[in-house]
């Protein structure tokens, strides 16, 4: 499985802590029928300043790049975080 940055948000919660979202697409090969092929998924990562807070992935949501990318700049703009993300992919898709 490879991963690749695409893209981060920084909030400011009510107790004046700033978390930052990192956006990574998450590329995975499998193999069917003897043929290799490609899948994309998403993990979305939450730190504080100074520690790793939580993340999740959804990994095979799509063998479409562009559909996953779109579904990823839909995170972002929106601040999903990794506990509401399965359930906004699920919707997105």
């Amino acid at each position: 499985m490879k991963k690749y940055l695409e893209g981060t948000r920084q909030v400011i919660t009510e107790n004046n802590l700033i978390i930052n979202l990192e956006y990574y697409l998450v590329e995975s090969t499998y193999y069917e029928k003897d043929e290799t092929k490609v899948a994309y998924g998403v993990e979305i990562l939450k730190r504080d300043n100074f520690n790793y807070l939580e993340s999740d992935i959804v990994s095979k949501v799509t063998d479409s790049k562009d559909k996953i990318i779109n579904i990823i700049n839909k995170l972002i703009a929106n601040i999903v975080t990794p506990v509401g993300m399965v359930c906004v992919v699920d919707e997105l898709f």
